[in-house]
């Protein structure tokens, strides 16, 4: 086991340190080399090891040794220059690009890579110089040595996926920050075939280098960084998931730091979409709120002058029994008009937040009985039976809005009288749970027996302006705010509201609050 783990180590040390071109940097002195004219080719002819010309821009191999040909598994030049090499893998194309950018400066690569000859995989040290083909493009002079068969398979795989996979992993010194490892997705991204001579430096892959120095200091301090940043790349600055940690470099046996990136610009992009456009919709709400508040107050003003005038014309005597109806119906009209109003402008306040909640005693049995009494007659009217009453084990007086509890019950048991046609309308109030620190959970409830809803309606009877169907509206009137404003409020208060309910049935609406019990 000791025997193989350490040929491992070796293998896996030998092929990150020996790839000075697309997965390592500058550690040994760099080797410069003009690109060969083709017919200096002659001069590899002859060399027992294997040589070949890789053409990229049109893909295929357009020269090769007998060393090659044994080494490709190829039978006759023909058929070795005649094979489909436009299926090359993204990563391969990669770093065959970068490795010909390389030669084109006039440089020698060398670089560690698993072909496949008539798919049987050959791992093998390349060094690789320009070429001049015969037209004056530029192709890649490629010098292979087999490596050694008992090199360990997973150290090989390793290797390859280090190649292949989309993650930009990088290994800089600590000192530094020179580079001295980038795989192909890596090389690609930070631009290694324009800094090789110099190395990637670190700090200079951030956009805000404060950033770039909490990461180092975390880093010397033995600890993993994990965040997003932005990143200078080939692409320009690009927003990345970063896992950033201290590791032994495997040639020098010093801590290194190892930079895992990955791209994540479209999903930032998409975040920022998602936010500009919540912003927008809150601004549109906003604008909306303000505007059906001054609405609402310049229709208030005319509109408290109609209800006065009629009032007024009224209260005399003189009027006869016609006469007096029309206006007892354009004083009820102007009346339910007004209550609109109301509702809307207790909508936008609530939107805008501009809504405030005025704390102060009341006494639970008369804010019930003001709730209560102009909806008993018109219970009554429909012959319904109406029940309310307070549980004893209520305190007599709370801390709170009595005004906005009033209007929450008020809705709910508006909505109850109108939606039921008969059978009852029920008022509860109690406590939710025992009185603990001066603190008693109040709750309210409603029900009746009215034509109940839905799970479907239930989901949207908290919407403004939505009632459960067309059908309810033409039949019953009403504005479909009464729930909206109701949950608001409760909300407003740190309570919830719940409901049950069934089609024909009937509903049962119940408020929670926790109100201060008054000394």
């Amino acid at each position: 086991m000791g025997k193989r783990a350490s040929r491992a180590s070796r293998a896996a040390t030998y092929a990150m340190s020996e790839q000075p071109s697309l997965l390592s940097g500058p550690e040994p002195a760099a080797v410069f080399a003009v690109p060969l004219q083709w017919d200096e080719l002659s001069h590899y002819a002859w060399l027992d090891v294997p040589a070949w010309v890789f053409d990229l821009e049109q893909p295929a191999i357009r020269w090769a040794n007998d060393a090659a040909m044994r080494f490709l598994h190829a039978e006759t030049r023909e058929e070795l220059f005649a094979r489909d090499q436009s299926k090359i893998p993204p990563a391969v194309r990669l770093r065959i690009e970068g490795a010909l950018k390389l030669v084109g400066q006039g440089r020698v690569v060398r670089e560690q890579i698993t072909l496949y000859p008539r798919d049987i995989p050959v791992t093998a040290t390349i060094l690789a110089r320009g070429v001049h083909l015969p037209d004056g493009r530029l192709a890649i002079l490629l010098v292979g040595q087999p490596l050694a068969s008992n090199v360990e398979p997973t150290a090989l795989r390793g290797i390859e996926a280090m190649q292949h996979t989309p993650m930009r992993v990088s290994l800089h010194r600590l000192s530094d920050g020179v580079a001295l490892m980038l795989n192909p997705a890596a090389a690609q991204a930070f631009g290694a075939a324009e800094t090789l001579g110099g190395g990637v430096e670190f700090a200079a892959l951030f956009l805000d280098l404060a950033v770039a120095r909490r990461v180092l200091e975390q880093v010397k301090r033995g600890q993993t960084f994990s965040g997003e940043a932005e990143l200078n790349t080939s692409s320009g600055l690009r927003w990345h998931a970063l896992d950033v940690r201290p590791v032994r470099d495997p040639v020098t046996g010093l801590i290194a730091v190892q930079l895992n990136a990955r791209d994540i610009s479209d999903v930032k992009a998409y975040q920022f979409a998602i936010e500009g456009a919540r912003d927008a919709a809150e601004a549109a709400s906003r604008a909306k709120s303000v505007f059906l508040a001054n609405m609402s107050h310049e229709i208030r003003t005319p509109m408290n002058g109609v209800l006065g005038l009629t009032e007024l014309v009224l209260g005399s005597s003189t009027l006869d029994a016609k006469n007096r109806e029309f206006l007892e119906l354009a004083h009820e009209s102007a009346h339910s008009l007004m209550r609109i109003i109301d509702d809307l402008l207790d909508l936008s306040k609530i939107e805008a937040q501009k809504l405030s909640l005025h704390q102060a005693p009341f006494v639970v049995r008369e804010m019930l009985d003001a709730a209560v009494a102009p909806l008993a007659v018109q219970a009554r009217g429909k012959a319904l039976v109406f029940e309310f009453g307070v549980d004893a084990a209520v305190p007599t007086t709370l801390v709170g809005d009595e005004g906005r509890l009033r209007q929450v019950l008020t809705n709910l048991l508006g909505n109850a009288v109108k939606f039921t046609a008969r059978g009852s309308v029920r008022v509860a109030v109690r406590l939710a749970d025992a009185v603990a620190d001066n603190i008693a959970a109040l709750r309210l409830e409603v029900s009746d027996t009215g034509i109940g809803m839905t799970p479907e309606q239930i989901e949207q009877a908290f919407e403004p302006f939505t009632q459960a169907d067309s059908s309810i509206t033409r039949r019953y009137g009403g504005t479909g705010l009464g729930l909206a404003i109701v949950q608001r409020l409760v909300n407003l208060m740190d309570g919830r509201v719940d409901v049950s309910s069934a089609p024909g049935e009937g509903s049962c609406f119940g408020v929670t609050v926790k109100l201060s019990v008054a000394a």
